[in-house]
């Protein structure tokens, strides 16, 4: 059953990056994935098919952690090491007019590198919850946003928008729900810092704007 389990969330995600596609990152993490789920179905086969099959079922899992080794790694085929947390931490700055949370970090080596520091602003009833995510130029994990920094994307209904947008001259997205009064903003800095703010009980999408917008993004873009 793990191995199933295993062969779909492969799968998913391979899917994923099928949607993402048309530039020369998402289909080179697509092509990653899809080997991925190929040895994963593989090792699945051998483990349930039993009896002389420990070897084959070995080696597919083996193909299946380079194959995930390989979406970590950035477009380049390099390997990248993340930040300390406590460099993310500095980014995070105090806003007049706010209340600045407790501020928190991780940095993890395996089995996925990244390293992280959140934080939340609040006024009234507002409230801004801020993450900033290094990525070590991983492919796995800017995949899932891919498309919503497609540069004409655009999605409109009754109840808000989501659409692709410029944050201090890096790719992002906007999105807001009228109804919830919840507003998300994302930004991609030097494609490597992932940067999300999710605003819930503002007013508008600006709220959260504002408070992206204080934040030092090209000192973010300069860490190594």
């Amino acid at each position: 059953m793990r191995k199933v389990g295993i062969v779909c969330v492969v799968a998913v995600f391979a899917l994923s990056l099928a949607a993402c596609g048309g530039n020369k990152e998402a289909d080179q993490a697509k092509k990653a994935a899809e080997e991925a789920q190929k040895a994963a179905e593989q090792a699945a086969k051998a483990a349930e098919s039993g009896g002389g099959s420990v070897q084959e079922m070995a080696k597919g899992m083996e193909q299946f952690a380079k194959s995930m080794e390989q979406l970590q790694k950035g477009a380049d085929g390099k390997s990248y090491e993340p930040v300390s947390f406590k460099s993310l931490q500095e980014v995070l700055p105090a806003i007049d007019g706010w209340e600045k949370g407790e501020t928190e970090g991780e940095t993890m080596s395996s089995p996925v590198k990244f390293s992280q520091a959140t934080t939340s602003y609040s006024k009234g009833d507002a409230r801004i919850e801020v993450k900033v995510v290094d990525t070590a130029m991983s492919q796995l994990l800017t995949m899932p946003y891919q498309m919503f920094l497609l540069a004409n994307y655009s999605k409109e209904s009754s109840k808000g928008y989501e659409k692709a947008t410029k944050i201090g001259g890096y790719p992002g997205w906007e999105k807001w729900d009228s109804e919830a009064k919840r507003a998300e903003l994302g930004v991609l800095v030097g494609q490597r810092f992932l940067v999300t703010a999710d605003g819930n009980d503002v007013e508008s999408a600006k709220a959260v704007q504002d408070v992206v917008s204080k934040m030092d993004l090209g000192k973010l873009a300069g860490l190594k």
